[in-house]
């Protein structure tokens, strides 16, 4: 049972409501310093447009500037499931993962405090879906690499990809800790 998780979101921007493109979740036993089973959806843009989620000019041009491994998450990406069908299941994926803890108890830990979580909240209620935790669970990575500046970021093996940047966050929040002394 895990009530952490790590969650990296790839998007159409960096603002509450704006449009998902890929999501990835790794659950995390902090004690244990131990992975959980992943999730990994990429999301129909065009669902996101349909909700009412936003596509960001500048966040478009900043994608076609990447390396190909990157931009190979569009590709095909009219195929994906609807943002909608992809939250539902974030959310029994969450639930699954979570076995006894409440969604009072689960703990989501974004890279920015404005960013995956907000745009994770965002979408959830363009959907009028509900969040599978709540706003006690929202935590920031990104703060925590701010309190620990020594210590080296584990890369991913795949940059900007939801999943692997999910992982790599995970991998290094244990460092993060054990930095600390946490």
């Amino acid at each position: 049972m895990f009530k952490d998780f790590m969650v990296d979101l790839e998007s159409m921007g960096t603002e509450s409501g704006d449009a998902i493109i890929a999501i990835g979740v790794v659950p995390m036993d902090i004690a244990a310093r131990q992975l959980g089973d992943e999730f990994y959806i990429k999301v129909s843009l065009e669902s996101c447009q349909t909700v009412g989620l936003n596509i960001n000019a500048d966040t478009v041009m900043w994608w076609m500037q990447q390396d190909q491994a990157a931009r190979a998450q569009f590709k095909n990406n009219n195929a994906f499931p609807r943002i909608a069908d992809a939250l539902r299941q974030l959310s029994q994926f969450i639930d699954y993962q979570a076995g006894q803890y409440s969604a009072a108890e689960i703990n989501i830990w974004g890279n920015g405090s404005i960013m995956d979580n907000a745009l994770l909240k965002a979408a959830y209620k363009a959907c009028n879906a509900q969040l599978p935790w709540t706003h006690k669970g929202d935590l920031c990575y990104r703060t925590l690499r701010y309190l620990t500046p020594n210590v080296t970021d584990i890369e991913p093996e795949i940059a900007h990809h939801a999943l692997h940047d999910a992982k790599a966050q995970a991998l290094t929040l244990f460092k993060r800790f054990d930095a600390l002394g946490i």
